[in-house]
């Protein structure tokens, strides 16, 4: 079925479902979790192209249950456009680049940041005339990342930490951008070659237990309080950071 034994379905399967439930809890992780376990049974460029689709619609899903999108757009829209950006910068870059390096520096600085608002949590947000250059900043990061590994969480992720979002701004908001990023994500990686062939239909078809595993998550979010919630979040992105150094190192 779709040129795959029923083990490897399952463990396809498997892997979205849990990405699913990560993102439904937090907004985001379906990406990086599901690399973190696919990586090891399938080549990178075809999890890439297996991870469009799912990305694409689950994005859509929280994007459409974000209630008022105007208010976000009009708040985030410089970090959004300089995401887009980067994005396609990052797809051209992918096709035999070493990434190690960036892997490497990003994932540190992603543990150690996640690791100190773990310990000791920032008492402020940042102040609005930091926010103007911030935001851009951290979107052209994200988008570079995002290009290179479809992870472009860490470092927008960091910057609404920094802005204290509560739990439901923080999804709308990620919704709206993930979502702003997951369009030209799969046109660029159309053009690129790696969503293209046999990958497209085992794509969509992953789709679904991607929406499982979201509409879990979902529930369990309903059941969780602000701090847990942001305590979830940092342990989310630490966990993050650890693989990136890991994928560096091996």
């Amino acid at each position: 079925m779709l040129g795959y034994d029923w083990f490897m379905l399952a463990v396809m399967s498997g892997a979205l479902i849990t990405g699913g439930v990560v993102k439904g809890v937090v907004g985001l992780g379906l990406p990086i979790v599901t690399l973190a376990i696919l990586l090891n049974f399938m080549p990178p460029l075809t999890v890439l192209g297996l991870l469009v689709a799912p990305i694409l619609v689950t994005n859509l899903w929280q994007s459409l249950r974000a209630g008022n999108l105007l208010q976000p757009l009009g708040r985030f829209w410089p970090m959004i456009v300089m995401a887009v950006i980067f994005l396609f910068i990052g797809a051209e870059l992918i096709v035999g680049m070493d990434t190690a390096v960036l892997f490497a520096v990003l994932g540190c600085f992603v543990v150690v940041f996640s690791a100190t608002n773990l310990i000791k949590p920032r008492v402020h947000p940042l102040k609005p005339e930091t926010e103007k250059w911030a935001g851009p900043l951290a979107g052209a990061l994200g988008g570079l990342l995002g290009g290179i590994s479809t992870i472009w969480g860490p470092p927008m992720m960091m910057y609404f930490v920094m802005l204290k979002l509560d739990k439901d701004t923080f999804v709308r908001t990620v919704g709206l951008a993930w979502f702003s990023m997951a369009v030209p994500l799969t046109f660029a990686y159309w053009r690129n070659g790696i969503f293209t062939g046999d990958v497209i239909p085992l794509s969509l078809a992953a789709c679904v237990p991607g929406m499982i595993g979201i509409r879990i998550g979902e529930k369990i979010r309903q059941h969780i309080d602000q701090e847990t919630f942001r305590k979830v979040m940092l342990a989310v992105l630490l966990i993050i950071g650890l693989n990136l150094i890991r994928r560096a190192v091996f």
